[in-house]
């Protein structure tokens, strides 16, 4: 069994402040993006999980959001042996949601391996146990996230964006990003989604991401990979989620392609991408 796990960025991020549990309340839009690590699944006799990958950031099989998401189902079925490769293509700690989707994506691929028979509302709240964006995974629509990212509200995005992502292969923990994080309030997503929703190309300068201000304090470097993106004429240049890799959106496809051209053997992860809004 084969699997793509997309990674997502965030067209917005608000936080509105911080909660009993700790967590912070976000409002946030989040979409899916063409870039995808592949999971390759295969049955094995001898109980265990076994996993394989091409990144030794991810050799530490317990700390593993897929082994967590095996983990969880395991029980369930007499023969739980798996062998799995995760072909990582989605940089690392890097805003994309790589460790997110990988662990939505297993979930999805085992309810179908072993017949668990799982509904979605099952899957949202086992996907709520181990990361608050793992649900959105399961909707594989663009949708409005909010409190932790575990309430959404799908819609359709019909503005076709054409987008550049940019990953200097700075790591960022989310967790150093929050414990810093200020609170706002002040993004209108609602407004910003009608905009996506009626194709109205303006509603692209009003993106924003309150976390660009820690972001950018503690890593000055990246705020200056942004600013660069807007000598090329790009329509917003942002930071996705807790960062490090950036986002430039563009209408027009010279201008994107002469950004490309000029970036790709500047930093060590430059791709076009395009949205997956199924």
């Amino acid at each position: 069994m084969e699997r793509k796990c997309y990674a997502k960025i965030n067209l917005s991020l608000d936080s509105l402040y911080k909660r009993e549990d700790g967590y912070h309340e976000i409002d946030s839009i989040m979409t899916r993006i063409s870039l995808y690590d592949k999971l390759i699944i295969n049955k094995n006799k001898n109980g265990k999980l076994n996993i394989k990958t091409n990144k030794k950031e991810l050799d530490n099989i317990s700390d593993n959001l897929i082994y967590k998401a095996w983990d969880l189902l395991k029980d369930k079925v007499e023969d739980p042996g798996l062998d799995i490769v995760l072909e990582k293509n989605i940089p690392i700690a890097a805003g994309l949601a790589g460790g997110s989707t990988n662990c939505a994506e297993t979930l999805m691929a085992l309810n179908d391996l072993w017949n668990l028979n799982l509904s979605m509302e099952d899957l949202f709240n086992l996907g709520k146990k181990l990361g608050a964006d793992i649900p959105f995974f399961f909707l594989k629509k663009s949708a409005r996230a909010q409190g932790i990212g575990e309430i959404l509200t799908p819609f359709d995005i019909n503005l076709d964006m054409k987008i550049l992502l940019i990953n200097d292969g700075t790591q960022i923990s989310s967790k150093f990003v929050y414990d810093r994080l200020k609170d706002y309030g002040t993004i209108d997503n609602i407004k910003l989604i009608k905009g996506l929703e009626n194709s109205r190309k303006s509603v692209v300068k009003k993106f924003e991401n309150v976390m660009e201000d820690v972001v950018y304090e503690a890593y000055p470097h990246l705020r200056e990979i942004r600013d660069s993106l807007y000598n090329f004429k790009c329509e917003k240049a942002l930071l996705s989620g807790s960062g490090a890799s950036i986002f430039a959106i563009f209408f027009d496809e010279d201008d994107i392609s002469k950004a490309y051209e000029n970036l790709i053997n500047k930093y060590k992860f430059v791709e076009r991408v395009s949205l997956i809004d199924d």
